[in-house]
């Protein structure tokens, strides 16, 4: 009995050691491996646990303006009170709609505008978060399951399925906070977001301010629109066509060139040159942002800011247009067009380029155009400055210098060589004739262009063409391949059929160029500008290289 009891002793003695022996050996794992974390990973957990990240953030500056050749402004800068978002990095979509609902019991965001900007997937996301458990359930737990447990196919799921009564179900109110919270989520973490700064009351301005500390994210600040100073009473800007536009903070980057300017430092919604000047000098107008260091803790709270570089307006351009001289050319063009369409309704456009011979300088590049209002149905007439160098017309006898000049170059004919005006009769065709329509007789070179003759040119591009006599009745025997390819030759050192060299995209050259007419007698038609078409801006370009003496 006692032996018994001894063992038994020994056997619960041995049970506790070795129980005793397993937890010492646990807690010496334990310490190990908290030696292991604080000792030698220690300084890393730390430095995870105080993580702080730089984040760069470029901000916005006003462009440069855009003033005539006497240094008067015409493209500037106006001044506008804005109301900005700084979306925080990791942020709950919760809380920017609450901020978003704050914000709109202080201003008005509640235009038409402001509303169409609204997409119907705007409303469905905004129709997400306003119905949670409505939304969930919208999707089963067996599609779930079935679509994997896929988010995004389970997001697209469920937007299918929102009707459109429920999408559309939202209030005046309830629109107005999504016009405003469409614009707080645009853009990037960090990154100022322009919520309005189109006719922002002072009293709007003023209230915000004194609530910034409630409304995390906003802020006041001063932002800025283009405006051209010069505009006509219908609204017409001066030169506007060919100013060209930006683009605005919602429309930030062309689609078209995102990569390009994302490759330069710009941001998705900057404001950029989208046509002719404005986009052609991008570049100088832009200038440069401010850029600003953000310091952010692991979760995206902002801890510091520091300017790295301090913003500059883009520089100024100056044009070498005169502007006050542009205004008095559209005057005159509006004057005359109007008096010119009475009687003539087809008559419904007028341009007028000016241009210094000696320098190359484009004084003034002026064009009107009337153009029925599709909305109201009335006639009005609008800026069409652009069509100089976009649109090209038979240029008719203001050709003749040339094909003069050509016949010079050409050795076709030699200068004041007399040659008989008087009406041409090819075998099987047309009279051929100048609007004296008995001739002028025999006369030379300078008395041709001084009466506009046509028969002179004829004859001229005939010898051109390799038939150096006229048969009365007879046939049109030239090269029409050889004469049209000299004339085009010749006419392009003038400028005419090429293009200028202005500094503006979209240039046109104009038709004809590299066709071969059919007949003979066109290339009789090309002599006196009845074939192939030209610009405007080409024609005062040919003109000034034969006022300067030959120099384009």
């Amino acid at each position: 009995m006692k032996k018994t009891k001894k063992k038994k002793r020994a056997f619960v003695s041995l049970r506790m050691n070795i129980l005793f022996f397993v937890v010492f050996i646990l807690f010496s794992l334990l310490i190990l491996r908290l030696g292991i974390v604080q000792i030698v990973y220690g300084d890393d957990y730390k430095r995870e646990i105080d993580r702080k990240e730089n984040v760069t953030v470029n901000t916005s500056v006003p462009r440069g303006k855009i003033l005539d050749r006497n240094g008067k402004i015409v493209v500037g800068n106006k001044p506008l009170n804005a109301i900005t978002y700084t979306r925080p990095k990791n942020i709950k979509q919760e809380d920017i709609l609450k901020v978003a609902e704050d914000l709109a019991k202080l201003i008005k965001k509640d235009t038409k505008a402001d509303f169409k900007a609204i997409t119907e997937r705007d409303k469905k996301d905004f129709w997400i978060l306003k119905h949670p458990d409505e939304a969930e359930a919208k999707v089963s737990k067996a599609e779930i399951k079935k679509l994997k447990n896929d988010n995004s196919k389970i997001y697209k799921l469920t937007l299918d399925r929102i009707t459109e009564k429920e999408f559309n179900s939202f209030t005046k109110q309830e629109l107005e906070v999504l016009a405003i919270y469409r614009e707080m989520i645009g853009g990037y973490p960090l990154s100022p977001q322009v919520i309005k700064n189109k006719n922002v009351t002072a009293k709007e301005f003023a209230v915000v301010s004194e609530n910034l500390d409630k409304l995390p994210g906003v802020d006041t600040t001063t932002d800025w629109d283009r405006y051209n100073v010069y505009k006509d009473k219908e609204g017409n800007e001066t030169l506007g066509s060919v100013i060209g536009k930006i683009s605005s903070s919602k429309e930030g980057l062309p689609k078209d060139l995102v990569d390009y300017y994302l490759a330069r430092d710009y941001s998705r919604n900057d404001r950029v040159g989208k046509s002719y000047i404005e986009y052609q000098y991008e570049d100088i107008l832009q200038g440069k942002k401010e850029k600003v260091k953000n310091v952010t803790d692991k979760v995206g709270n902002v801890l510091d800011s520091e300017v790295v570089r301090e913003g500059k307006r883009g520089d100024d351009l100056v044009l070498s247009i005169d502007i006050d001289l542009q205004r008095k050319v559209e005057k005159i063009i509006k004057e005359k067009l109007g008096s010119a369409r009475i009687g003539q309704p087809y008559m419904d456009r007028a341009f007028v380029s000016v241009m210094n011979p000696y320098t190359g300088e484009v004084l003034s590049m002026a064009g009107k155009q009337y153009e029925r209002d599709k909305k109201t149905g009335n006639t009005e007439i609008n800026d069409y400055a652009l069509g100089n160098m976009t649109t090209s017309y038979s240029m008719g006898s203001a050709v003749k210098a040339a094909t003069v000049l050509t016949g010079y170059q050409t050795g076709a004919i030699k200068p004041w060589e007399r040659l008989n005006d008087r009406p041409l009769q090819f075998l099987n065709t047309k009279v051929k004739k100048s609007w004296n329509t008995s001739g002028f007789g025999l006369i030379n070179d300078l008395y041709a262009l001084k009466r506009s003759s046509n028969v002179y040119m004829f004859l001229t591009a005939m010898k051109l063409g390799g038939q150096q006599t006229y048969i009365p009745n007879g046939p049109l025997r030239i090269d029409k391949v050889a004469a049209i390819e000299k004339f085009r030759k010749n006419f392009a050192q003038f400028g005419l059929g090429v293009k200028t060299g202005i500094d503006l995209p979209g240039e046109q050259i104009g038709f004809g160029g590299g066709q071969i007419p059919p007949e003979a007698g066109k290339v009789l038609d090309f002599a006196i500008g009845q074939y192939d078409t030209y610009t405007p801006l080409q024609l005062v370009q040919y003109i000034s290289t034969v006022a300067n003496g030959g120099y384009r």
